[in-house]
């Protein structure tokens, strides 16, 4: 998917400080990408697994095939008992079931993310397939086509606390009634626009352009309205490296009087112990 399209952004809640074990529960709202949310962090053993679901819960038919487009968009829908991925990666179809973010992965197979497919899958039925139904039948596929094994496993890991700055919080308490998020990216800006959101969704857009976790720590309650803007260069990402737009730190501090601080704490990492290229039909 293109990286600089206007998508409605994941959203991603933050546990509270309280706890070290960073969650995030991401509602899929994404849009082009078909992003998935993060898993709670139930204590799983270490032993792999296939996660197999009932059978009540899997695809009738399912047609594979490798994509040798070379694009680099990836499609993703569901409606009417059918489900349709085009040149799309085992790792996002590992990301849309198992609720993760794409730096939440450690091991795998070198093609995890490279090798591209075309799955269409049908239940045999028009009925309506819940988000839930879907992400079950989809480990199922996992599991019997991919030969798709893994455990979870909480690893000490960069992440970030977003709290509030000195001088208070600059954020505008929402009047309105529709809450979304957008969040849009081209040379030298970023701009990401949150209404009537809470601050955990902030936080969780804010982990997914700096690929690390970041945990609210701001205590603010309520619904907020924001426009932050920011220059997404990566070599950007330090407060002292800011051209026409501010890094992205900066802009946050600036405009939202919040700050990020680094810090380590355990996350919930998805761990590959087997992937295997699927046979095409």
């Amino acid at each position: 998917m293109p990286a600089n399209a206007n998508r409605r952004s994941r959203r991603l809640p933050s546990l509270p400080a309280a706890s070290l074990l960073v969650a995030m529960t991401l509602a899929l709202l994404l849009a082009q990408a078909g992003l998935g949310v993060m898993p709670c962090l139930a204590q799983t053993a270490a032993t792999p697994v296939a996660q197999p679901v009932p059978s009540t819960l899997a695809f009738e038919a399912v047609s594979i095939h490798r994509d040798p487009s070379g694009s680099m968009n990836t499609h993703i829908s569901s409606s009417n008992g059918r489900f349709v991925m085009e040149n799309g990666s085992l790792k996002t179809l590992i990301r849309n079931c198992y609720d993760v973010l794409s730096f939440q992965f450690a091991g795998g197979p070198p093609w995890l993310d490279t090798e591209m497919y075309d799955i269409t899958a049908t239940t045999g039925t028009a009925d309506h397939i819940s988000d839930e139904q879907l992400k079950a039948m989809l480990r199922n596929l996992l599991a019997d086509r991919f030969q798709f094994k893994f455990h979870w496993e909480p690893r000490q890991t960069s992440v970030y606390a977003l709290i509030v700055a000195k001088g208070g919080a600059k954020l505008t308490v929402s009047k309105a009634t529709k809450a979304g998020i957008n969040t849009r990216k081209g040379s030298g800006r970023g701009e990401m626009i949150g209404t009537a959101e809470p601050i955990s969704i902030l936080a969780g857009n804010l982990g997914t352009q700096l690929g690390r976790f970041v945990i609210d720590k701001t205590g603010l309650t309520g619904s907020y309205d924001w426009d932050l803007v920011w220059d997404p260069d990566p070599t950007n990402l330090n407060p002292n490296g800011d051209t026409t737009n501010p890094s992205i730190f900066t802009a946050v501090q600036q405009q939202l009087g919040l700050r990020l601080v680094p810090e380590k704490a355990p996350v919930q990492t998805l761990i590959i112990d087997q992937a295997e290229k699927p046979s095409e039909n």
